[in-house]
């Protein structure tokens, strides 16, 4: 985490399993907490250059904590997904069900980039 810049850094690599998604969300918020009166102004990346694919599942539960009203409270500013791959940018492109407004980037300087715009 960046306090600085008010900056969630998350770096996933591997097969991300849907208990591995719920845990990692948990830690998420946990650290988004930390920030105090500063939560909803802070940003979000999630840098998944090392994942290839995720279950299904892992999908369906991203998408659903996404949408849920308590996890909203904690809602960053933005959120930018590093890819990887052409299956994972589509299954990041899911998440713009709920999310419509997530950056998905190739590489952690454009995303960064675009996260810290105004």
């Amino acid at each position: 985490m960046d306090v600085d810049r008010k900056l969630i850094d998350l770096r996933i690599g591997g097969l991300i399993s849907p208990e591995d998604a719920a845990w990692i969300g948990e830690e998420l918020r946990a650290a988004i907490r930390t920030l105090g009166p500063h939560v909803g102004q802070h940003v979000t990346l999630y840098d998944g250059s090392g994942v290839h694919v995720v279950p299904q599942e892992t999908v369906e539960l991203i998408k659903h904590t996404l949408d849920n009203p308590e996890v909203r409270k904690l809602w960053a500013r933005k959120i930018a997904f590093v890819v990887s791959t052409a299956l994972a940018r589509l299954q990041a492109q899911r998440l713009r069900e709920v999310r419509p407004d997530l950056g998905i980037f190739d590489d952690r300087e454009s995303a960064i980039a675009w996260l810290m715009e105004v």
